[in-house]
């Protein structure tokens, strides 16, 4: 038989037997010191056993009393099976109706029902009670479940149970593979420090594989942490696929930062932390009377907590919104539970992670309403381009149809056509930067450059003074990165200009004001002998820069803008005094000097004595370009 693993966990009312019913599956007894005392479960249990077969099975008790109920539904998330345990001489009760409601709406794939204390009662009876559990269960949760009688305390009929559970589980193995080659997923149910080891979590590994040395991410915080070492049912392991319960050693971790209802997963797991969720609530369960905004408890994985209930109207939507983030998944299955009791309100599958604006949110409930009723092959990405209209390719396998590749993006081919048309629109009315416009029409920066891109190559705008523009020609983005932040350099200066310091030992550049505006990797390469000053001269060279006497570096741009000031009302022959000239420019004797050298060499004016006599006005904008 190809080998599999497993977790299966037992529900059921108070004292109905599940904890030593463990103990008799499995010879482990599940119940702390203190709950042996008081004779309850108040927090999960864990065991396992062998199926015979090599194969190892996770065994998870859960509380029974309603008081603990937050604490029952952490330990579903992750199940295989569930045996639903009923004693003999009580039957069914109330928490039984609320555990089989609470494990549906955690999505627990296969349901067996295990009558204990069967040593209890007549032969007849067990037989009408068996009869009547299963139709019970019928309509309770549409499941058709297998049934097995047994006594953990006497251990009859317990081999019955332990060849059910491995028939149950049959059809793993071939789930195995596509289990552990997807993006590991792991929520936390208990934390603690061991001695040599630091900060260990243990939970359910519900899919993909751990190793040591692993770097992964942990949620809701967002913070990579690394696998320093495993353990699986007590022994020490290099490597481990799911599903399998696991004790997980991190790397510099404190305990603190870590608690129950936290994932441990990869960067391509998909996983957001969100304070906001739209859920579609399973129908079965939908009534006029929950249909209300209220308060409400959540449980989903192992987390449970607080949460605001808000139905969307003439759908079957509802908001959840959290105080905190939540870490979770889209189509991840959770319980909506009547805050303070443990009735369970709704039964939902999470369809989206985060808020979304106000005048959005009609487009995104009508996508949510065209979902289809099973979720685990739908991507999410297919929401994202629907929505915006674009999403990363990375996202998608297989390439949709109407879709344009574009860089790292995929874009739908009739939002491609209208966007472009925007831009180009209202790049035509004022020019604009690309964080401008992307703010402007609300689509992601990364994808606002990639457009104008596209746009430049076909030589339809082109990037000036940090503001794209219609037209073809040189692009300032075509700079190279040292060259731009130079450059940026130079026009913050203003008037002022940018006059290069004094050069230290060795010809290092020691201008205080370079070394605060240049990072520091960028800095150690243009302060050598030399380099600072060559790209301020190719900058010149390609007329971003003029150099005045000095040298003085002004942006090309303001000097054209001084000049044709200068010149503005002026004549051919006319004389401008130096006075008239400061007082236009704004500028001291130290820049009217050399701004009006500059001038001289570019042809505006002759210097004859102490005027300049103009010999030519500009026309056009090419003809202000300097020389």
């Amino acid at each position: 038989m190809t080998p599999y693993r497993a977790v299966i966990g037992l529900a059921g009312h108070v004292d109905h037997g599940k904890t030593l019913l463990i103990k008799a599956l499995t010879g482990i007894t599940t119940a702390r010191t203190h709950e042996q005392a008081i004779g309850m479960t108040q927090d999960l249990g864990f065991a396992h056993f062998d199926d015979g077969q090599g194969n190892t099975i996770g065994v998870i008790d859960v509380p029974g009393h309603e008081r603990y109920i937050r604490n029952m539904v952490a330990g579903l998330w992750s199940l295989d099976l569930v045996l639903l345990v009923i004693a003999a001489d009580e039957g069914w009760m109330p928490m039984t109706g609320d555990h089989l409601r609470l494990l549906k709406a955690m999505g627990v794939p296969r349901l067996l029902v295990c009558i204990n204390k069967c040593d209890l009662v007549s032969p007849d009876e067990l037989l009408l009670l068996e009869e009547s559990l299963l139709e019970r269960v019928m309509d309770e949760s549409g499941m058709v479940p297998d049934i097995v009688s047994v006594s953990a305390k006497t251990g009859a009929n317990m081999a019955a149970l332990h060849a059910a559970i491995v028939c149950q589980l049959g059809d793993m193995a071939e789930h195995q593979a596509p289990l552990e080659q997807a993006a590991p997923r792991l929520y936390v149910d208990r934390v603690f420090t061991a001695n040599g080891t630091g900060t260990v979590l243990t939970g359910t590994l519900q899919q993909g594989c751990l190793k040591v040395g692993d770097k992964l991410r942990l949620y809701p915080a967002d913070r990579e942490v690394q696998v320093r070492s495993l353990q699986a049912y007590h022994q020490s392991v290099d490597e481990i696929g799911a599903v399998c319960r696991v004790a997980v050693g991190l790397k510099k971790v404190p305990h603190k930062e870590v608690a129950r209802g936290h994932c441990l997963t990869s960067t391509v797991g998909q996983c957001e932390a969100a304070t906001h969720l739209i859920v579609r609530l399973n129908a079965d369960g939908l009534s006029s009377k929950t249909l209300r905004t209220q308060e409400v408890e959540v449980a989903l994985g192992s987390w449970h907590g607080r949460a605001r209930f808000v139905p969307i109207k003439d759908t079957q939507l509802a908001r959840l919104i959290f105080s905190s983030p939540i870490p979770c998944f889209f189509g991840q299955p959770l319980a909506i539970i009547r805050h303070g009791s443990s009735e369970l309100l709704h039964g939902a599958r999470i369809v989206w992670c985060g808020d979304i604006h106000p005048a959005r949110r009609k487009a995104l409930h009508t996508l949510l309403g065209e979902l289809p009723d099973e979720l685990e092959h739908y991507n999410p990405a297919t929401l994202q381009l629907g929505l915006n209209g674009y999403v990363l390719a990375s996202r998608f396998d297989q390439r949709p149809e109407q879709v344009c590749p574009l860089g790292d993006w995929l874009l739908d081919n009739h939002w491609l056509a209208q966007s472009r048309d925007q831009l180009l629109a209202t790049l035509k009315s004022e020019p604009l930067s690309a964080v401008e416009l992307a703010t402007r029409f609300g689509i992601a920066l990364p994808v606002t450059q990639t457009l104008l891109q596209q746009l430049k190559s076909e030589q339809l705008v082109r990037l000036h003074h940090d503001k794209w523009q219609p037209g073809s020609g040189e692009s300032e983005d075509d700079l190279g990165e040292e060259a731009q932040l130079v450059l940026k350099v130079v026009r913050d200066q203003g008037k002022e200009g940018y006059e290069p310091g004094k050069l230290g030992p060795g010809g290092v550049e020691l201008d205080p004001f370079i070394t605060r505006k240049l990072p520091a990797v960028l800095q150690q390469g243009l302060l050598q002998k030399g380099a600072l000053q060559k790209q301020m001269r190719n900058l010149a060279r390609l007329k971003y820069l003029v150099q005045l006497d000095g040298p003085i570096y002004y942006d090309a741009e303001l000097y054209n803008q001084m000049v044709a000031a200068v010149l503005a009302g002026q004549q051919v022959g006319d004389l401008i005094d130096m006075a008239s000239l400061k007082e236009i420019t704004g500028l001291s004797r130290k820049y009217a000097i050399p701004f009006c050298l500059r001038m001289e060499m570019d042809g505006w004016v002759r210097r004859e004595e102490n005027e300049r006599r103009v010999l030519r006005l500009p026309q056009t904008q090419d003809e202000m370009e300097p020389a």
